[in-house]
């Protein structure tokens, strides 16, 4: 059997949805250690903090998509350098950040012991590297809404728009998402979660993990994707726009999957 994983991070670890033989199942990581020791065997996890990190300028990865998701190009952070990661005071960290010529925003300041877990973590399970992929729920969901950008979680709209998108994307969503939210936000005041965006969010990375590789694209582009100092691809992967997938399909003569 073949299993596919999303993760989003929260307050307390991480959110995760499962999909096992097409079964979809929901659970709460306290590190991605936890997280690798009972699905090493996934053949690709998709999680939301950068992978490859920089050493002397903004990834090419954060800077595309940010022009790809226009007004909402805001809502991705530029990945710190990996000296800067390393760095447990935010003014030391700042400086060595804009010796590579920008600096730390502050939403990316505030997942860096997130991104320093995970390149721990992958430095110290060299077989893991090949299977953990950075993707951003964002961009996940504005391929889905037909390459236009989806308005901002934390409105009404923003969420029923996401609802919408993965239950077109898989029926077993649905479901799923309503029993997470009754188990993990019920009482809300003891819930590692802040709000239900985080369960969507582990749901679209569930949805692109689990795509086949000609159905994902890539930022950059794949065949122009750098790596870091330490060999790790920087890049974010994505469901294939739908509307270049009809494009394809008309172009070969097969019929949509």
């Amino acid at each position: 059997m073949t299993s596919y994983v999303g993760l989003s991070r929260t307050r307390k670890g991480w959110f995760g949805v499962i999909v096992d033989d097409g079964n979809w199942e929901t659970d709460h990581f306290p590190t991605i250690w936890s997280l690798w020791k009972r699905h090493s065997d996934a053949a690709r996890i998709c999680l939301d903090v950068p992978v490859g990190l920089p050493s002397n300028a903004r990834r090419v990865c954060d800077t595309a998509a940010r022009r790809k998701l226009r007004e909402r190009g805001r809502s991705i952070a530029y990945a710190p350098v990996r000296e800067a990661v390393y760095k447990h005071n935010l003014d030391q960290a700042k400086a060595i950040n804009e010796r590579a010529g920008y600096s730390i925003q502050n939403q990316a300041w505030s997942i860096v012991p997130r991104i320093r877990e995970v390149d721990e973590f992958i430095d110290m399970n060299p077989g893991a590297r090949d299977r953990l992929y950075e993707t951003r729920p964002e961009l996940c969901f504005y391929a889905l809404n037909g390459g236009q950008p989806v308005a901002p979680a934390s409105t009404t709209a923003g969420r029923r728009e996401r609802e919408r998108l993965v239950a077109d994307e898989h029926p077993a969503a649905t479901e799923l998402y309503e029993t997470a939210r009754k188990e993990y936000l019920e009482p809300p005041y003891a819930s590692f979660l802040r709000d239900e965006t985080e369960i969507l969010d582990a749901i679209i990375a569930a949805i692109t993990a689990r795509r086949p590789d000609e159905q994902l694209a890539s930022l950059p582009a794949a065949g122009a994707v750098p790596r870091d100092d330490r060999g790790l691809p920087m890049r974010m992967v994505y469901p294939q726009d739908i509307t270049q997938l009809r494009l394809a399909a008309a172009a070969t003569g097969s019929p949509e999957e």
